[in-house]
């Protein structure tokens, strides 16, 4: 017969990031900045290579750190 657990103790774990007082602006924006730098680098490797795949997808990177940023404020 299986063993069931109990107790996960799973609200410690979702509610971490309001006990060390992150707010879900400073969590965009940690988002929104490698995110930037990928999307950039894939936007000079399309350019550079002439891949017109690396570049677009480095646009909407790009268009999708700025939305994250601009949520975040």
């Amino acid at each position: 017969m299986p063993k069931f657990i109990a107790n996960l103790h799973l609200e410690e774990v979702f509610s971490s990031a309001h006990k060390y007082g992150l707010s879900s602006n400073r969590v965009l924006s940690s988002l929104a900045f490698p995110l930037s730098i990928v999307s950039g680098l894939l936007l000079l490797d399309g350019a550079l290579s002439a891949s017109v795949a690396s570049a677009g997808i480095g646009i909407l990177g790009l268009i999708a750190a700025q939305a994250i940023k601009t949520r975040g404020q």
